[in-house]
């Protein structure tokens, strides 16, 4: 008789689950199929129960779509992976030649570049102090002057001339997104142009935050926005549109076209002012490594902090730094392409039953990047495991609803608050998300919601988005 009770209490909890299930799939189903505004959109949800990875609720769960930022989730996992949490990157100072008696450099100071992309950083406020910190070093050496250059070595990525990967649109050139990659990066490869005007047909004042006196600016107030375009390949930045009239502060931000000449500029007249340099003296970009006397070795933040920043504020600039860093690693070239293929090599580690997924890039921002939601909502489940739970910095770097990053705005209702983890993506006509839900019976799911090609407004997809995910959490 006990055993039978036993057996029928089985058998009722499954069948109390198998119609939670059901409920679920039922309400994504008809809501995704008659929603008036998915008629031309392509939507797609996986979800899955944490305990044993099976799939809970699809709906086109493996149809490729376009990711965006959500990208972000795989290039942070495989880093802290493959590097370790507590991985630095590495800027080394030093010299060529010979220091005299009386403090006379007869060589080069050399700023070797070791892709860090924390340089100067506006998310990292001990790294402001990165040039004074390069300025003490040099006089705690006993140089009082130097005969030579200041030296910027860009030679960590061999061979390797791109700044951006090829697959990014050439309208996302030059935008403060869409900042290069360099050895040697500066306050975030970003740079703005701070600019006060005057009455209509009046432009009044111009400010540069590189300190840049080359900047110029000629054209008439109005009413539209003001955009910035730059190259990687040249020095020259241009700011189109219109700027409103009458602002004392109308900030312009874009790409810097070369933050080793801005880092080798800054320097030079930091040693200019301390009277190390001639006015006349240069700074040069070596793309060969050179052979110096180590005076100091500059270390970023631990990698976990990294990719904390990296999710909580999307930033394609520390992504795209990521991926090639871990190409230079394992191909000693450093590639946006063997970045990318690293990244997918991890999901082989993972022992991923799920296909479907071209990755391009690190951050995203690639329209040729594309993956399945089945994809994603599998890899969440197999890193969460993989990577410690969560205490993990993988799961740490994650915004948390109604609460930062990404998803303190976010439309959701009041019960999903602090009960999501996740990262989103988007990019025009595309609405993502994917990360951790604690639905409404305390159960662990992994999700991943995307929309592609919608004619709506972006918030309203959010907030489509907001009642899919409500859905998981009332029916599980």
């Amino acid at each position: 008789m006990r055993n039978k009770l036993f057996i029928s209490l089985t058998f009722v909890l499954l069948a109390i689950g198998a119609v939670a299930q059901n409920a679920m799939q039922k309400d994504i189903n008809s809501y995704c199929s008659n929603e008036k505004n998915f008629f031309y959109t392509n939507v797609a949800v996986s979800v899955r129960d944490m305990s044993d990875g099976d799939i809970i609720a699809q709906f086109n769960a493996d149809h490729s779509m376009v990711p965006a930022s959500i990208v972000k989730l795989y290039t942070s996992a495989a880093a802290l992976a493959y590097l370790g949490d507590d991985f630095q990157f590495k800027t080394t100072i030093g010299y060529t030649g010979t220091i005299e008696k009386n403090g006379t450099l007869t060589g080069d100071i050399v700023v070797v570049g070791g892709g860090d992309p924390t340089t100067g950083s506006k998310f990292f406020p001990s790294t402001k102090s990165f040039i004074d910190t390069i300025v003490k070093t040099v006089k705690d050496a006993g140089i009082e002057k130097i005969r030579g250059r200041v030296v910027i070595d860009c030679s960590l990525y061999k061979d390797e001339k791109e700044a951006i990967p090829k697959t990014w649109l050439f309208d996302d050139y030059g935008k403060d997104y869409a900042a290069g990659v360099f050895p040697v990066s500066y306050q975030d490869n970003i740079f703005q142009v701070s600019i006060r005007t005057g009455n209509e047909g009046e432009i009044t004042g111009l400010t540069d935050s590189t300190e840049n006196t080359n900047v110029s600016l000629a054209g008439t107030s109005g009413d539209s926005i003001a955009m910035l375009h730059s190259h990687a390949d040249d020095q020259l930045v241009k700011i189109t549109g219109y700027i409103p009239p009458n602002r004392n502060e109308y900030i312009v931000r874009s790409a810097m076209p070369s933050p080793p000449d801005v880092l080798g500029m800054e320097l030079h007249q930091a040693f200019f002012k301390k009277g190390l340099v001639q006015y006349t003296h240069e700074y040069r970009i070596s793309k060969r490594s050179t052979n110096i006397t180590v005076l100091k070795e500059i270390y970023s933040p631990q990698l976990q902090y990294i990719v904390a920043i990296m999710n909580y504020y999307s930033s394609n600039n520390y992504a795209e730094h990521l991926i090639k860093y871990l190409a230079y690693k394992q191909t000693g070239v450093g590639t946006f392409s063997d970045g990318a293929l690293a990244v997918m090599a991890y999901f082989k580690k993972l022992n991923m039953k799920s296909g479907g997924a071209a990755l391009y890039d690190g951050s995203g921002l690639s329209r040729t990047d594309l993956i399945n939601a089945n994809h994603m909502s599998e890899f969440l489940v197999k890193e969460f495991n993989a990577a410690g739970g969560f205490n993990s910095a993988f799961y740490k770097s994650l915004p948390t609803s109604g609460r930062n990053g990404t998803l303190r705005s976010f439309p959701f209702p009041a019960n999903l608050v602090d009960k999501i983890h996740a990262k989103t993506g988007s990019m025009t006509g595309v609405r993502n998300m994917a990360g951790y839900m604690e639905t409404k019976s305390g159960k662990m799911v992994s999700f991943c919601v995307m929309f592609n090609g919608f004619f709506d407004t972006d918030y309203n997809m959010k907030e489509k988005q907001a009642k899919i995910l409500e859905m998981i959490y009332k029916n599980y």
